[in-house]
């Protein structure tokens, strides 16, 4: 398996691209996110919130697919050569949505 940090990710990361070649334990998401915490263990504050679940606004890609659209999510099995894609968290996108979501003065009254 193959993880690429894109932006701050890498900057976290120190690195452009982890190879992983041996996967002790199931071969899922959760897993190979641990095994980057276990190798890198200030991404953690990057990645879970404080019951141990994936912050909403980090981009993890699997082959292209974002896995909290898959119905295992993060418990996903992951095939020998799956590439994981990890961006930097986003929040100007989130934060547009929900201003463009508020009433304006006019529709309040």
């Amino acid at each position: 398996m193959q993880v690429r940090f894109y932006a701050n990710m890498r900057t976290i990361a120190g690195q452009e691209v982890f190879e992983i070649t041996d996967v002790t334990g199931d071969k899922t998401l959760r897993n190979l996110l641990n095994i980057l915490i276990a190798q890198f263990p200030h991404i953690q504050t990057y990645l879970f919130n404080s019951a141990n679940e994936l912050l909403p606004d980090v981009p993890i890609f699997v082959n292209g697919r974002n896995p909290r659209l898959e119905s295992l999510g993060v418990d996903m099995p992951l095939e020998a050569d799956a590439v994981i894609s990890m961006f930097s968290p986003i929040s100007s996108g989130k934060m547009n949505v929900e201003v463009m979501r508020e009433p304006t003065f006019s529709e309040r009254k």
